[in-house]
């Protein structure tokens, strides 16, 4: 039984390992000369001043922790993404019963284009939204405070999905 069993885990295990399946974060279907990234801050087209900066440094942490892509200089870099910040909306989502905006919702757009410099072409090219939500109260620095942790999440929620659709295609 024992054999049998051992047998059983072995054949299957080769066979996941021959269908091309990995473990998240450890695959790639970058070609092989793509290996390093340089990300310039972000331009900002959106109606809110300064905070592509923020945006730019949330993605450049993605690709680190990520770590699958090394993140360089731009003179060194297999690979430049170019990105505009171009739309940022905040939207009004619920009042409490005495018409206090209690809920909003952050809204964020880019524009992204990654060029491959060692062939010199694009590689990939994409449009991302995202919307983040947060609650309001009386107090206006706690309100900004939950406005600045709104943008933080969105921040890193396109951070993490700009790796996957540059290291994994989706």
């Amino acid at each position: 039984m024992k054999k049998l069993s051992f047998i059983f885990w072995l054949l299957l295990s080769l066979f996941l390992n021959g269908c091309g399946y990995h473990l998240i974060g450890t695959g790639s279907t970058l070609p092989d000369h793509l290996k390093t990234l340089s990300i310039p801050v972000f331009t900002n087209s959106s109606s809110q001043p300064e905070i592509h900066r923020e945006l730019t440094s949330a993605i450049i942490n993605a690709y680190i922790t990520d770590g699958r892509v090394k993140v360089v200089r731009k003179g060194q870099a297999d690979m430049v993404m170019i990105g505009n910040l171009v739309h940022y909306e905040l939207k009004t989502v619920s009042f409490s019963s005495n018409d206090f905006a209690s809920n909003y919702i952050v809204v964020l757009g880019v524009d992204v284009e990654v060029i491959d410099k060692v062939n010199n072409e694009p590689y990939l090219k994409q449009n991302l939204k995202t919307e983040w939500n947060y609650t309001a109260s009386t107090d206006i620095v706690n309100t900004e405070a939950a406005r600045l942790a709104a943008l933080d999440e969105a921040y890193r929620v396109l951070g993490n999905r700009l790796v996957s659709l540059l290291i994994n295609q989706f």
